[in-house]
């Protein structure tokens, strides 16, 4: 009530109010660094004179516009104008970038483990959360639906996993709707992680799904190392034998 008191009064912008609440919740100490800039209004310095300048732009067209017989007045010819509004966007694309990192600290890296059934996605989930969370069996489409779980790794980054159903052609109602839902949330994903049988050829299951998130950030990782001797180009890990930091350095690298 203090904090929606201070907003409507213009003590603090809304920004800042945000920033308190970010406080509130800040389970690290990165987070509670992040907020306390937000609350000293690290973030109002920085869009206020991107403000001031796009309204300065609007003004000047809008004088332009009204008062054409103003001979003191500075004509504001598309050649003026479009550079200034160049070096804004690119102002504003700068500080998304930023806010991207700050909210990826604050709220974690929404992490997808796709990939066809038997592959070992839900003994990845188990030996990141370093507990028995998904169900684990040699049957196909075991996973039917999706499983989360929330790890945090060194340096304060957090994963919020999501283990998918399977990819695969199947006949079976409940596992269609759950592979439907693996799509989207590949879709919605900031990075998805590929599990690929590093003891068994690429079936059409594997091959669609790289093509089907070439355009993400991803990770591809050989999973079943332990009971192969194969030597494949990238990242192989034993998921069941809880190998797997070759992976976490490479989410690292990546964030």
């Amino acid at each position: 009530e203090f904090t929606q008191r201070a907003f409507l009064n213009g003590r603090i912008d809304l920004t800042q109010a945000e920033a308190v609440n970010d406080m509130i919740q800040a389970d690290t100490r990165e987070n509670a660094r992040l907020a306390m800039y937000g609350i000293r209004g690290s973030v109002r310095k920085l869009l206020d004179p991107l403000i001031k300048e796009l309204l300065d732009m609007i003004a000047n067209i809008e004088v332009n516009i009204d008062y054409p017989e103003y001979e003191d007045i500075e004509e504001i010819t598309q050649e003026k104008l479009l550079p200034k509004a160049k070096h804004w966007l690119l102002e504003i694309e700068n500080i998304l970038k930023k806010a991207n990192s700050g909210q990826i600290i604050r709220e974690g890296i929404k992490t997808a483990i796709i990939g066809r059934p038997n592959v070992g996605k839900s003994s990845l989930l188990n030996a990141l959360l370093e507990e028995e969370k998904a169900i684990v069996t040699d049957i196909a489409g075991t996973t039917r639906d999706i499983v989360e779980g929330h790890i945090r790794l060194e340096g304060g980054l957090q994963l919020n996993l999501i283990d998918t159903a399977g990819i695969r052609d199947t006949q079976d109602i409940i596992e269609q709707k759950g592979i439907e839902k693996s799509y989207q949330i590949m879709e919605d994903a900031q990075l998805v992680i590929l599990v690929l049988d590093g003891s068994a050829p690429l079936q059409e299951e594997d091959l669609r799904l790289l093509k089907d998130s070439e355009n993400k950030t991803r990770i591809i990782v050989y999973n079943k190392s332990d009971i192969t001797d194969k030597h494949l180009e990238g990242i192989q890990i034993s998921a069941a034998n809880q190998e797997i930091q070759p992976l976490l350095d490479e989410i690292h690298r990546l964030f």
